[in-house]
């Protein structure tokens, strides 16, 4: 299979895939509606309780991260299918690329190193999480109306961001690795110092290595573009009180404790009256 008929495959694969996903959503809307969870949230405002809101910088940086993907991937699959002035729309890649690369560093050094909110374990997966994992598809598959609730985030949530923060290292390496020119003060280029010296060795040639980096870069552009879909699709449905708290439409009632479900909290506790005279 020459390079050509690669990329026409691929194109072709990814194209369906993520018609695949959209078909699937709307199917899953449709259950949405018909089990009547549609009629409880949107109509009767009977939401899954949170017991958290999320604090102001990781918001920020969670917008910056939202804006710059979608960027990236619409600009990138201009230079992919060329559509109007390629230089203005590099230079755009390019921009938003620098961007979405700082507010990762920002984001992981604030997990961290945060004084206030340093919330990296909110993001890590324990034994209790991967007991949980039946549940929540049961949750999101209608099969049950119990949504396990062990932390903040719930285990497939952590999957996700786990895999979104993999993906960006992988994405920003590649998107860097194909760039050809040349740094005056070392004479290589971002090819040459990330893949060159050692991929390029293994695959005959850099230019071979840099259609490898290539090709992984438009590869997970699409992973993105799909994750995306799935990521607007619950946050506008099944988890709206979010996301309207996070682009400042509506505070996000908080309950301490919440369960993340539809179960009411278990009523306090009364302490006992004075026992009658005898």
């Amino acid at each position: 299979m020459g390079v050509l008929e690669f990329n026409v495959w691929l194109d072709t694969a990814f194209l369906m895939l993520w018609i695949f996903v959209i078909l699937f959503l709307i199917f899953h809307f449709t259950l949405f509606i018909t089990t009547g969870r549609f009629r409880k949230a949107f109509i009767e405002g009977n939401w899954p309780e949170h017991d958290s809101r999320p604090p102001a910088t990781p918001k920020w940086l969670h917008g910056f991260h939202m804006l710059g993907i979608i960027i990236l991937a619409i600009t990138g699959m201009l230079i992919r299918f060329p559509v109007g002035n390629r230089i203005i729309v590099r230079d755009i890649h390019y921009f938003w690329m620098v961007v979405v690369i700082i507010t990762l560093v920002w984001r992981v050094l604030y997990a961290f190193f945060s004084k206030t909110n340093a919330d990296w374990r909110e993001f890590t997966i324990g034994k209790k999480d991967l007991r949980t994992i039946g549940g929540v598809l049961k949750y999101y598959g209608y099969m049950s109306n119990e949504k396990p609730h062990v932390a903040k985030y719930n285990v497939l949530q952590k999957f996700s961001y786990l895999l979104f923060l993999v993906l960006m290292i992988v994405q920003a390496f590649s998107g860097l690795a194909l760039l050809t020119q040349t740094i005056p003060l070392i004479n290589a280029s971002p090819r040459d110092l990330l893949i060159g010296w050692w991929l390029g060795a293994l695959a005959g040639s850099t230019d071979l290595a840099g259609w490898g980096a290539r090709m992984l870069h438009y590869i997970v552009n699409w992973v993105f573009i799909i994750m995306m879909t799935v990521h607007f699709y619950l946050a506008f449905s099944v988890d709206i009180p979010c996301a309207l708290d996070f682009f400042g439409l509506k505070e996000m009632e908080v309950h301490p404790g919440g369960h993340g479900h539809d179960e009411p909290l278990p009523a306090p506790e009364v302490a006992p009256g004075p026992e009658p005279a005898m």
